[in-house]
């Protein structure tokens, strides 16, 4: 067996050899094959968007990481978007499937018996001669375009993350493959707020981008084409540290701007789990989600039953009367954007049959405090889309998607439920990390039907275990001047 560091030059060399030759495939943009290019040469870099068409989505077939019925699912959601007319014949694209090291053939057996032959053929692309233990797909880099020295043409670039692992050399594997530059990250920190599922752009070019990121990259990218351009959010609340864990960009035809910002939303997941029937939340196969949302529900029900009786009384009585903190709760979530006072504490849940109530009060008020820092930053986001268009006072079109977070070690918080906003834009279409609560899914399927998007739930436990979510473990190729929405 080779080495890691054997297998991937063996890799490298095969694809180069056997995929190079197929030729450049972004019409209008030059492409040729540049293994590296020097910072200097550069003018400027822009990074790709949900708005430009998906040429290539991959995703690592891992059976050791038990995510095939996810990579079988995204197929099949691809596959679907073809067959149903959804996807131009011009502007088709498939699954470029990486193996994990552990696959082997049974597993191509597997997926060509659950997918159908057929199907495998038109929408999938195998890479045999590669494989790697990392499943996560976003953390390598981005994708985008660059202006060089010299050449008056843009150019397609693939941008390294620096993340290193067993991914290392996959950037430029797949910077020869497409023809396309490769940009290395100027940081040799290898920080994980450098990776790509913490920088994400609009369709006009702001860029949303992480404080976890290195000082040493966010410089580079001002110098190159994003001063006064870029919104740093807080992303040092998270465990992971990533902007895609609580905010999407997604092109939308009936939005001002052609897109809608997604937020993550704490307090719209409160107030769904308070209006589930009880019967749905049994229903939730999960035991520790099912326990968890029960309890939840069960202290805002509570707490609405003595805001009731407080309304028996008198004026004066209820001046004198101290509101519990569960209905303060409750009128904030009624109200919307009023802010509750924060809390440091936070209960590092691990909900057994019997949940006490004093961890649900602190996992409620974690998400509460945690749900106006998501606020914050969005606005933030907003501002800085407005000042770079010139457009102050116009309406932002931002949609909420329910989640809910919990407390890891001191300050860091990550997803509880799987995060619903850390999903994938293909087009109209948003594979979305299934949520596990009925009620979660319809609202987020009716909200984005309302802008013209479909919602597809696909489970992304495999994912959310390991501590990361379905857009952290896909990226997409992207094409550089094919929009799904036209740029306004």
């Amino acid at each position: 067996m080779l080495s890691d560091k054997g297998l991937l030059r063996r890799a490298g060399t095969l694809i180069v050899a056997g995929m190079v030759a197929a030729g450049g495939l972004f019409s209008g943009v030059e492409a040729r094959v540049r293994q590296v290019a020097s910072a200097d040469d550069i003018e400027s870099i822009k990074f790709l968007s949900p708005n430009n068409m998906p040429l290539k989505v991959l995703v690592v077939y891992s059976p050791g990481q038990q995510n095939a019925n996810f990579v079988i699912s995204l197929i099949n959601i691809v596959a679907q978007m073809h067959e149903k007319g959804m996807v131009k014949k011009d502007d088709a694209f498939k699954v470029y499937v990486i193996p994990g090291w552990d696959m082997q053939e049974k597993d191509y057996a597997y997926i060509n018996e659950k997918v159908g032959a057929e199907r495998v053929k038109r929408f999938v692309e195998f890479n045999k001669a590669y494989s790697t233990r990392d499943i996560w797909m976003q953390d390598w880099g981005e994708v985008g375009v660059v202006k060089v020295k010299g050449d008056p043409k843009p150019q397609t670039v693939v941008f390294d993350s620096n993340r290193g692992r067993d991914n290392a050399e996959l950037p430029g594997i797949l910077a020869n493959f497409w023809n396309s530059y490769l940009l290395k990250n100027p940081s040799n920190q290898y920080s994980g707020g450098d990776y790509g599922g913490n920088i994400e752009v609009t369709p006009d070019n702001v860029l949303l981008i992480g404080n976890t990121s290195t000082p040493e990259l966010r410089a580079y990218l001002e110098k190159h084409g994003y001063k006064n351009r870029m919104a740093v959010l807080e992303t040092d609340w998270l465990h992971v540290g990533h902007v895609d864990e609580y905010i999407s960009v997604c092109p939308n035809p009936k939005a001002l701007r052609g897109y809608t910002l997604i937020k993550a939303n704490p307090r719209l997941a409160m107030r769904l789990v308070k209006d589930t029937p009880d019967a749905e939340l049994k229903a939730i196969p999960h035991k520790e989600y099912r326990d968890a949302m029960l309890a939840v529900k069960a202290y805002l029900i509570e707490a609405e039953k003595k805001r009731a009786e407080e309304l028996k009384l008198d004026a004066p009585a209820r001046r004198r009367r101290t509101r519990s903190f569960g209905e303060a709760v409750l009128k904030y979530l009624e109200s919307s954007e009023e802010m509750l006072a924060s809390s440091e504490s936070g209960a590092n849940l691990s909900w057994g049959h019997e949940v006490a109530r004093s961890d649900v009060e602190k996992f409620i008020q974690l998400n509460l405090t945690l749900a106006n820092l998501i606020d914050t930053n969005v606005k933030k986001a907003c501002a800085k889309i407005s000042e770079v268009r010139n457009d102050a006072g116009k309406p932002h079109s931002v949609l909420s998607f329910p989640a809910l977070f919990r407390k890891m070690s001191g300050t860091k918080h990550i997803a509880y439920l799987p995060g619903s906003v850390n999903q994938l834009i293909l087009n109209n279409q948003l594979i979305v990390p299934d949520p596990k609560v009925r009620a979660m899914r319809l609202h987020i399927s009716k909200t984005a039907a309302k802008v013209g998007l479909h919602a597809n739930f696909i489970d992304s436990l495999p994912y959310h275990n390991l501590q990361g979510q379905l857009h952290c473990g896909t990226n997409v190729f992207r094409h550089p001047n094919k929009y799904f929405v036209k740029p306004r």
